[in-house]
C-alpha cells in the first residue's frame, strides 16, 4: 500500500549512521564459520569514478581511507564510486578457501581485488567482477547475492583487500566472510525461509484471485495486482528474480526493481482509494491519491524505458511520493474509521504490521537491534502480515456490504409486503382464472401427447420396415450374405482402398460343383440348408475385412483386399475349398460338395469391377475344366 512504500523506500534505503569502531584487521571466520566485515572496513569516495587500484594503494589516496563507521556500510543514493579496504591475517592452512558475500543483489558493479604475495614483499592483485549489469552466467558463484571465492591468506602478516562498488540506486555493502561449509548451511536455511515466504505470498494472491472471480469486486483486482507487484519487487530485491525468472536479461536485472516498486506505489494508492472510498469519505485526499496513481504510472514508464529519469532518480521520486501517499492514506483510513467504516481497522493494522518490521530493518542498519532472523527478513514478514491483514480487511468489507444489502433488502421487503397485501385479493381471482385455463390446456395437451405417442409408434414401425427393406435390398434372403448389387458397391470401394494403399485386391468366384445333384435327389429344402451352411463356412474362411457375397444360385464371390501380392489369394482359395469339402449335415443325411474357384487380381488383371468379375468367371470355368484343379487365376499365372 502507499503508506507502506514511504518507509519501504526510505527506511530500508536510508543510510545508517550507527557508530562502530573500525579495526585494522578482521579475524578469519571462527568455528561458527562467518565474520561480518562492516566494522573492519575503511572506505574512500571517488566522485568522478576515475581512480584505479594502483591509485588507491599509494599516496595520497591511500591516506584518505576512513573507517566505515557502520555495519553494514551504507552510502545511500550516490553517483560516486566507493572504494573499500579491509585486512585479513595470514596463517591459514594451504588450500583453504573463503567466500565473501555482499548481501545486496541490486548493486550495479563490484570489483574485488585479492592480493597474491610476490618475492620482495610486493603483492600482485587478482581482480574479480560482479554486479547486476553482467549476465547471470558470468557470476563466479551462482548465487542470488554477490559472492566471491578466494584462497585464505597463508603467509604471515596482514593482507590488504580492496573492493570498488558503484550503483545508480542505493549503495549498501553488507559484507560477510564465510567458510564454504557454513555458507552452504546458511544458504539452505535462507532458501527454505524464502521458499515458504513466496509460497505463502503466491497462495494469498491465488486465493484472492479466485475471490475476485467469485465476488466480481474490482477492489480485489487492485489488491491482487498490488500484492503481485510487491512480490515481484521483493523477488528482484532478494536477487531471486535474476536467478530464476530472468537470468538471461541484464535489462530486467537493472529495471524490474524500480518498475515493480513504481507499480506497487501506483496499485497500492489505487487500492487504498478504492477500499477506503476516498471519493466519498475524503474528496481532497482522493485527488491526492489520483495524482500519486498517475505519477506511479509515469514512473513505471520511466523505469522501463529510461526516459527522463534513470534508475536512481526513479527511486528517489518514489521515496518522496511514498511519504506523501502514506500520509494521505493514513489520514483517509483514520477518517473512515471515525465515520464507522469497520474494515479500516484491518487497513490500519496491516499498515502498522508492515511499519513495525520495516522499522526493525532500519534499526538493524543503525545497529540499535541485533542482526537476527526478524531483522534480516523483517520486510518479508511485514509484507506477509500486510497482505494477510488486507485479506481480512477485504473479507470484513464483503461482510459489511452483505449486511448493508440485507438491510436494504429487508426494507424493500417490508414495502413490498404492503403492496402484496393490497393486491392479494386480485391475485387470488387471477389465480383461479389461471387454474381453470390451465385445466383446459392440460386436457388439450394430454390429447396432443396421445396423438404424438401414436405418431411416434407409427414412425418407429416405418423405420423398422425401412431398415428391413434396405437390408433385403442389399442382402440375400436365404443366406443373409450381401447380394450382387451390394457386392458391386463393395467391390468399387475395395478397389478405391487398394488403389490408395497401393495393395492388391483378389476377386474370387466360387462355384459349387455337385450342388445340382443335391437339389435333384433331396429336394430344394435340403439344397437351401446346404447353401446356408456353406455361406456360414465362407464367412469364417476369410478375414473380417473381406467380403463374401452370393452372386447367383450356387455361386459366391469373395473380395480379399490388402494383399501384397496377387499370389497370396491362393492360400485363401485353398482354405475355402477345404471348408466347402467338409460334409454337410442336411435333410436326408450327410452330403459333400466340392467347388471350382476363379481368381482375378486388381489392378494386375483389370481396373474395373465388371472386368474383374468377368475374368474371375473365365478363370472359374478354367478350374472346372480340370477335375483336380481347385482354383485357377485369370491368365493362368
Amino acid at each position: 500500500m502507499t503508506r507502506a512504500l514511504a518507509l519501504l523506500a526510505l527506511l530500508i534505503f536510508a543510510p545508517a549512521q550507527a557508530q562502530a569502531q573500525a579495526q585494522a584487521s578482521a579475524p578469519l571466520p571462527d568455528t561458527q564459520g562467518r565474520v561480518s566485515l562492516g566494522s573492519h572496513v575503511e572506505t574512500l569516495e571517488d566522485p568522478e569514478g576515475k581512480l584505479e587500484l594502483e591509485d588507491v594503494r599509494h599516496p595520497p589516496h591511500a591516506g584518505r581511507f576512513a573507517p566505515a563507521n557502520a555495519d553494514p556500510p551504507n552510502f545511500g543514493y550516490t553517483r560516486s564510486a566507493r572504494w573499500l579496504r579491509f585486512q585479513l591475517p595470514g596463517g591459514a592452512p594451504p588450500g583453504e578457501e573463503l567466500l565473501l558475500e555482499i548481501a545486496f543483489p541490486s548493486i550495479d558493479r563490484i570489483e574485488f581485488y585479492v592480493p597474491e604475495a610476490q618475492p620482495g614483499g610486493e603483492s600482485r592483485y587478482w581482480g574479480h567482477i560482479a554486479g547486476d549489469t553482467f549476465p547471470w552466467d558470468a557470476r563466479e558463484v551462482r548465487h542470488r547475492n554477490h559472492v566471491f571465492r578466494f584462497p585464505a591468506p597463508t603467509a604471515s602478516g596482514a593482507h590488504t583487500y580492496y573492493m570498488r562498488a558503484m550503483s545508480l540506486g542505493v549503495l549498501t555493502m553488507p559484507m560477510t566472510l564465510w567458510r564454504p561449509a557454513a555458507f552452504a548451511e546458511h544458504d539452505r536455511s535462507a532458501q527454505l525461509f524464502l521458499g515458504l515466504f513466496y509460497g505463502l505470498a503466491l497462495a494469498l494472491v491465488l486465493y484472492n484471485l479466485m475471490l475476485l472471480f467469485a465476488v466480481q469486486d474490482r477492489v480485489y483486482l487492485y489488491y491482487v495486482m498490488y500484492a503481485a507487484a510487491f512480490c515481484i519487487y521483493l523477488l528482484s530485491f532478494d536477487g531471486l528474480g535474476f536467478q530464476y525468472l530472468w537470468p538471461k536479461s541484464v535489462w530486467a536485472a537493472n529495471h524490474v526493481l524500480a518498475l515493480a516498486l513504481s507499480l506497487t506505489l501506483m496499485l497500492g494508492a489505487q487500492f487504498s482509494r478504492t477500499f477506503l472510498d476516498t471519493r466519498r469519505i475524503a474528496p481532497r485526499a482522493d485527488i491526492c491519491m489520483r495524482v500519486i496513481v498517475g505519477c506511479g504510472a509515469l514512473l513505471a514508464v520511466f523505469s522501463a524505458t529510461g526516459w527522463v529519469l534513470d534508475y536512481g532518480g526513479v527511486l528517489r521520486v518514489i521515496s518522496l511520493l511514498g511519504f506523501a501517499g502514506a500520509a494521505v492514506a493514513t489520514y483517509a483510513a483514520v477518517r473512515a474509521l471515525m465515520l464507522g467504516y469497520r474494515p479500516a481497522r484491518y487497513f490500519l493494522l496491516a499498515w502498522a504490521a508492515l511499519l513495525v518490521f520495516i522499522a526493525f530493518g532500519a534499526l538493524r542498519n543503525f545497529t540499535l537491534v541485533p542482526t537476527n532472523f526478524l531483522t534480516i527478513y523483517g520486510l518479508h514478514i511485514g509484507f506477509a502480515l500486510d497482505v494477510l491483514l488486507l485479506s481480512f480487511a477485504l473479507g470484513d468489507r464483503i461482510n459489511l456490504l452483505r449486511r448493508e444489502r440485507a438491510t436494504a433488502e429487508a426494507e424493500a421487503l417490508a414495502a413490498q409486503r404492503l403492496l402484496l397485501e393490497a393486491t392479494r385479493e386480485s391475485e387470488r381471482e387471477l389465480e383461479q382464472r389461471i387454474a381453470e385455463r390451465t385445466a383446459e390446456l392440460n386436457g388439450v395437451n394430454e390429447r396432443l401427447r396421445a396423438e404424438a405417442r401414436e405418431r411416434e409408434g407409427l414412425m418407429a414401425q416405418l423405420r423398422e420396415q425401412e431398415q428391413h427393406l434396405r437390408f433385403m435390398a442389399q442382402h440375400d434372403a436365404l443366406t443373409g450374405l450381401p447380394n450382387r448389387l451390394s457386392m458391386q458397391q463393395r467391390l468399387a470401394l475395395a478397389m478405391e482402398l487398394a488403389k490408395r494403399n497401393r495393395k492388391k485386391l483378389a476377386v474370387m468366384l466360387v462355384d459349387l460343383d455337385d450342388f445340382k445333384f443335391i437339389n435333384d435327389t433331396r429336394g430344394h429344402p435340403a439344397g437351401d440348408q446346404a447353401l446356408v451352411q456353406l455361406a456360414a463356412r465362407l464367412r469364417t474362411s476369410v478375414r473380417g475385412s473381406d467380403t463374401v457375397a452370393r452372386y447367383g444360385g450356387d455361386e459366391f464371390v469373395l473380395l480379399a483386399g490388402e494383399l501384397d501380392r496377387g499370389e497370396d489369394a491362393a492360400m485363401i482359395a485353398e482354405k475355402v475349398a477345404d471348408m466347402i469339402q467338409v460334409p454337410l449335415a442336411i435333410e436326408g443325411g450327410p452330403a459333400q460338395v466340392s467347388c471350382s474357384i476363379g481368381i482375378s487380381v486388381f489392378p494386375d488383371d483389370a481396373e474395373t469391377g465388371e472386368a474383374l468379375i468377368a475374368f474371375a468367371d473365365k478363370a472359374m470355368y478354367a478350374s472346372k475344366s480340370e477335375k483336380d484343379r481347385r482354383y485357377a487365376y485369370y491368365g493362368a499365372r
